[in-house]
């Protein structure tokens, strides 16, 4: 089964209700400007598998199924999410995403800037309509740590020494913030206890962390048809993840003078960096990386056995196997 099969069947039960967060979100999504409202349309037209959505969902199955305010949260954080693609295109001066030019390749970097703020208004605001003040805390404590995220990949782009604890730092910000935040929010706005959004917060960081692994594994291994990326462009971006950390840990051929010709070249010679992907393909990088998302989806699975055994919690628990099945 593909990994768009496996998803349509997790996700079944809430079906309904994504494609009326859709319609929502892209009735928000809307300015009074309409090159604010051409560019929204275009960027929503690159969005991926609704992930977080579907986790603030899931979560909310486990306590009071309260869909009108799972909708706000969902909106919120999917606004955030979109805000930091497009400021991480910006940065890294994407031309494409997902096989769509970006944002600043299309409108230039000033409206792209713009849109991005545009979006974390738009997300303060839908959270606000919640009027409470325990999910305002954690969106704008989510808010900062992907900033932070980002700034640390920022300041380590470029980093050959960088530690496995440094970069799971990085990407605990960056990604598995957010999908920490839909956990714990929906369950906040359903009623559970503490003690359960604590849980999923854990559950929801800990698969954030191995979604973000998986696919800086997928980076070296994948294809641009499924990545949405070409092969490699974490490295021509120069930027350091986990299967290169392990790669360069271990014995390292030679390669790593190959790698720090790359992360300070302008322009990366294709032939070096057709060399050290297939070296870190080859190598014991890939599954070593491998073997430690596995450990965090087994942290993640741990945090659920807070609540009784159900069909909600179940397809919650598959989520970290499809999350792992996608490296294959």
């Amino acid at each position: 089964m593909n990994d768009t099969a496996t998803l349509s069947r997790l996700l079944s039960g809430i079906q309904q209700d994504l494609d009326i967060i859709d319609q929502a979100f892209q009735e928000r999504a809307t300015s009074s400007l309409d090159i604010f409202n051409t560019a929204s349309t275009h960027m929503l037209s690159s969005r991926g598998k609704r992930v977080r959505t579907a986790l603030t969902l899931l979560s909310g199955k486990l306590a009071d199924y309260h869909f009108e305010r799972l909708l706000l949260v969902s909106i919120a954080l999917e606004m955030v999410h979109l805000a930091s693609l497009i400021h991480d295109d910006i940065i890294d001066h994407a031309d494409t995403r997902r096989g769509i030019p970006t944002i600043n390749a299309r409108w230039g970097e000033p409206i792209a800037i713009l849109l991005g703020d545009y979006f974390f208004a738009h997300s303060a605001r839908t959270i606000a309509d919640l009027n409470d003040s325990r999910v305002i805390r954690l969106f704008s404590d989510t808010v900062a740590a992907v900033c932070e995220g980002t700034i640390l990949e920022t300041l380590s782009a470029g980093q050959l020494d960088l530690s496995v604890d440094a970069y799971i730092k990085r990407i605990s910000g960056k990604t598995a913030s957010l999908m920490a935040a839909a956990c714990k929010g929906g369950a906040i706005v359903s009623n559970a206890t503490p003690e359960q959004a604590d849980a999923l917060y854990e559950f929801g960081l800990n698969l954030g962390i191995a979604f973000q692994i998986v696919d800086d594994v997928l980076d070296y291994t994948g294809s641009e048809g499924t990545t949405g990326k070409p092969t490699g462009n974490d490295l021509r971006q120069g930027l350091i993840t986990l299967p290169l950390i392990y790669a360069l840990q271990a014995q390292n051929n030679g390669h790593t003078d190959d790698v720090r010709q790359i992360l300070t070249s302008r322009e990366a010679n294709d032939d070096r960096l057709s060399a050290v992907i297939q070296w870190v393909v080859e190598g014991p990088g890939i599954q070593a990386a491998l073997d430690e998302a596995q450990r965090f989806a087994e942290h993640a699975r741990k945090a659920l056995q807070l609540f009784p055994s159900s069909k909600d919690r179940t397809v919650l628990d598959e989520f970290t196997y499809f999350i792992l099945d996608r490296s294959r």
